[in-house]
């Protein structure tokens, strides 16, 4: 295992530590947390319920990659590195520990409102203070964050399309929860929208 390996295993437990700890907080408040596919048809219930499958096997994919594990379920050419330089495995974990800071930063302004999924029973407060006077989207940028900077270090075809199929899903996810938004908090939502830009 060398540093970067090491930095992946750490980073993404205290990665799952800050995000499940969180959910179990809020659970123990009496907080629905995921709401993934809840109410929702169509392409976005699609989506949505298909993260579920696909977060556990991008996790997989990071520990045996990282600790070297031979179970490997994918063919060489989704594992096999399409380029291996030592500065853009460093980006890359730039990236990752910046994309922990904002999804850090976004749960604390969050508060109780945080939500995994649209919440359509009970969505909590329009926030927009904190983290959230720069980014609408703060969550969803640290996890792309995340998803690039994890490709950038291990540059293979798997995680280059991981990130390609989550940025996708995030920006779709995004424009049906703006438009959940604008039904849910109206005028204060919509100003809000002209101040502050989508991602960053």
């Amino acid at each position: 295992m060398n540093y970067f390996d090491y930095f992946q295993i750490i980073t993404l437990i205290i990665f799952l530590l800050i995000f499940f700890g969180r959910s179990i907080w809020l659970a123990r408040k009496g907080t629905v947390v995921f709401r993934l596919g809840s109410g929702k048809k169509g392409l976005s219930a699609f989506l949505e319920k298909s993260f579920l499958i696909f977060f556990p096997l991008w996790l997989f994919e990071i520990f045996i990659d990282s600790l070297h594990i031979d179970l490997q379920f994918l063919t060489s050419v989704m594992v096999d590195p399409i380029i291996s330089n030592q500065f853009v495995r460093l980006v890359g974990a730039v990236m990752i520990c910046i994309g922990i800071l904002v999804f850090s930063l976004a749960l604390i302004s969050f508060k109780s409102s945080w939500r995994v999924g649209i919440d359509t029973v009970a969505p909590g407060g329009l926030i927009t203070t904190g983290i959230f006077s720069l980014s609408r989207n703060p969550i969803f940028l640290s996890m792309n964050m995340y998803f690039l900077g994890t490709f950038l270090i291990y540059s293979n075809p798997f995680f280059l399309l991981s990130f390609i199929c989550i940025a996708f899903g995030f920006h779709f996810q995004i424009r049906h929860e703006e438009t959940f938004l604008l039904q849910e908090y109206g005028n204060g939502y919509s100003n809000y929208m002209t101040q502050v830009r989508r991602y960053i």
